[in-house]
């Protein structure tokens, strides 16, 4: 009988050989030898050479359920994420928090991103490997092979390294880690970032794969689906998205509820000190709203460059705060100039969005859709009062009147009147900007999001099983 050189830890030793986990207490409490083994008197297998695990030994995707005491197993984790820091939207930025929250957990983190001209191709950062091996080609097919390409060869020479491989958005690339989950050993969860006609599954439905054969679309689509379905878990950022999934073929057991997460801020905003931060900024001292995110036409954000004119009659001083760039910044400016408004809106381009939080005194999303959104929840999170759009996600985040206020989408003269009425009512931006940083901090913080994470990770890689607490057919707590 050879030596399984056990690792002590939570109740019990972890067999490095076969991954069974030995109490060191009752017999009894012991979990059953996996079938077709032999074990020794200490439960340890007899033919260590049948039941190798590579490297630390974690239970590989067909052991039976174990008794763990979560939170205390090391990982090996892969976040693959199509962009990463310092690229920064909302998705690039939840990716950034869970890979420093897990690192900091004491698992082995890896992050594979596209490589970024001008930064190198390996770094670390707060203990996270950070592997810019992506080179899609440059047009059309080209683009295609050159991801599966670069994915293929990353996952390739790194088999049997991973314990765990989470997909940033459901996308042609997430079809590798997807094909190779078996063959690696490692489980995948993905985080598809939204719904509805903008989100992920409408957006790969309509991808055009093949310029000279349309034909072969639908197929490749089917293909690529099927696979990407056969994930471990799928994790659903509110409820309009969890029934999408459903409705496409995604197995319902498989489809979990994890909030996104944010830091929260020691101090919340306030008046005086917005003041403060605002004449260190340079700013003027009339209204200030603020807008995050990037300049993508779903966006929204020429809705609120053309509600700017209302607002502007009963308050002239106010200033717009646009923070984030994206291919359509050039024609926002364009319209910022026709409408004349050029001269109280402020491009930044992608800054770091905290000291503006605050010196602002509204933010403003007025999005066509969203997952949840994370520049949403750092305003919140800073006591800032909010106005969102009444879309999928926001709905999760805010009660109208409660938490901020909710208009409807593509309505200029509705989100004028919105933003007129809080300017208007001091008492009102103190009670949402109040309730909605209380929000935050019971089911929307960095560390919820990485414990649950964690659990989600832990249970997969253990027992092959989500926690109940997780599924989103239990979940009562959006």
């Amino acid at each position: 009988m050879g030596n399984c050189g056990g690792r002590p830890g939570f109740d019990g030793i972890l067999c490095s050989q076969c991954g069974a986990i030995f109490g060191l207490g009752d017999p009894s409490e012991r979990p059953p030898p996996p079938r077709g083994r032999r074990h020794d008197a200490r439960g340890h297998p007899g033919d260590p050479q049948d039941f190798h695990l590579p490297d630390r030994g974690l239970v590989p995707p067909w052991k039976p359920r174990l008794r763990i005491a979560p939170g205390l197993i090391p990982m090996r984790i892969c976040l693959y994420t199509p962009y990463f820091p310092p690229m920064m939207g909302g998705a690039e930025r939840q990716a950034s928090l869970l890979a420093a929250g897990l690192a900091k957990s004491g698992d082995e983190v890896t992050v594979v991103t596209r490589h970024l001209p001008g930064h190198p191709a390996h770094e670390v950062r707060e203990g996270v490997q950070i592997h810019r091996a992506i080179r899609p080609g440059r047009w059309s097919v080209l683009f295609g092979l050159g991801l599966l390409l670069s994915l293929f060869t990353f996952f390739a020479s790194r088999r049997g390294r991973f314990d765990v491989v989470h997909i940033t958005g459901i996308h042609l690339g997430t079809y590798v880690p997807c094909r190779l989950r078996r063959r690696s050993g490692f489980r995948v969860v993905l985080r598809p970032m939204g719904p509805g006609p903008l989100g992920d599954l409408a957006t790969l439905a309509a991808q055009r794969f093949w310029p000279l054969w349309r034909r072969g679309d639908t197929p490749t689509v089917r293909h690529l689906l099927g696979t990407i379905q056969e994930a471990d878990a799928v994790v659903a950022l509110n409820q309009d998205l969890a029934a999408e999934l459903a409705a496409t073929g995604f197995p319902p057991e498989r489809i979990v509820r994890i909030n996104n997460g944010v830091p929260v801020p020691d101090v919340a905003w306030d008046a005086t000190s917005a003041q403060a931060v605002r004449r260190h900024l340079g700013l003027p001292g009339g209204p200030v709203l603020l807008c995050v995110g990037r300049l993508h036409k779903q966006k929204g954000v020429d809705d609120l460059l053309h509600s700017l004119p209302l607002v502007l009659k009963p308050y002239p001083e106010l200033t717009l705060l646009l923070l984030g760039n994206g291919p359509f910044e050039a024609d926002l400016k364009a319209l910022a100039s026709a409408l004349g408004i050029s001269s109280r809106v402020r491009f930044l381009g992608f800054q770091d969005p905290l000291p503006y939080l605050q010196a602002a005194d509204i933010f403003v999303l007025p999005t066509w859709g969203e997952g949840i959104s994370s520049a949403l929840l750092e305003a919140m999170a800073a006591g800032l009062p909010c106005i969102a759009t009444r879309v999928s996600g926001n709905t999760e985040l805010i009660e109208h009147s409660e938490t901020g206020l909710l208009v409807e989408p593509r309505q200029p003269p509705g989100l004028a009147e919105a933003i007129s009425g809080l300017l208007e009512d001091t008492t009102l931006r103190r009670t949402i900007g109040r309730n909605a940083r209380q929000r935050v901090q019971t089911a929307y913080t960095t560390k919820r999001m990485v414990a649950d994470y964690r659990s989600l990770f832990i249970h997969l890689v253990t027992a092959g099983t989500i926690p109940a607490t997780l599924s989103a057919r239990a979940d009562g707590d959006t």
